[in-house]
This record gives structure tokens, C-alpha cells and sequence, in this order.
């Protein structure tokens, strides 16, 4: 076989440090649009994102040849800088130092989906 088809699609969950609620619904509403950004420059792409006042689950796509820390780590690092700059309230914003990251099958993904999309209920 000379070409090669890989789908890795990652649930991944990252909260805030200590739980703190600082992700209101239009903070995360801006921050699906920055890290999708982020996350095309990286060569990934961000599929959804939902979660609640400490914590977002996304699902992305990653290449097949980029570590899953490697497109996750970034993503974090970079909207840490974007959300204290960007609002003056979030000047002590931070992650959790983890994080959380299930690989999803094609079969899952409008579940998973849902799921992601559902997190205030």
C-alpha cells in the first residue's frame, strides 16, 4: 500500500488552574474562534469546543506525523497569553498543567460531538 490514511481525532479536556471559574460563555465563544486559528497554523484543526466556567473539552484533528502533546501544548500556551492580554479580568489566567486526551472513532464522533457541545447542561 503505498499511501496511508490515518484519523486521529482527539477528545481533549483542559481545565483551569485550581478549578477557577473564569471561562464565561463568551469568553469560550471567542476562544473556539483564537484556537482554531492557532490550531490551523499548527497544522491541526479544531472541530468543537464547549465546556464550563474551569473547563473546555475540544475535539481535534491531528496529522498523523504531530505528537498529540505536540498539538496540545501549544494550544494552551498560546490562549493563556491571548486571555490575559485580552481581558483585563484574566490577568492571573492559567491552565491546569495537564491534561486529558481520548482518541475518537469516526462510529463516535457525533456523539462525542453532542457531548462537547452539551457541557453547560
Amino acid at each position: 500500500m503505498t499511501k496511508e490514511f490515518v484519523s486521529c481525532i482527539m477528545h481533549v479536556v483542559v481545565g483551569t488552574y485550581r478549578q477557577k471559574n473564569f471561562l464565561t460563555a463568551d469568553i469560550r465563544t471567542h476562544l473556539m474562534n483564537y484556537l482554531s486559528a492557532v490550531a490551523k497554523s499548527k497544522g491541526t484543526k479544531l472541530i468543537a469546543l464547549g465546556g464550563t466556567e474551569n473547563h473546555i473539552h475540544f475535539l481535534l484533528a491531528i496529522p498523523s506525523k504531530l505528537a498529540i502533546e505536540s498539538a496540545i501544548v501549544p494550544l494552551k500556551q498560546s490562549s493563556t497569553t491571548w486571555l490575559r492580554q485580552g481581558y483585563e479580568h484574566l490577568r492571573s489566567f492559567g491552565w491546569d498543567s495537564g491534561f486529558a486526551a481520548f482518541s475518537i472513532s469516526r462510529s463516535q464522533l457525533d456523539n462525542t460531538l453532542l457531548y462537547i457541545q452539551n457541557q453547560e447542561q
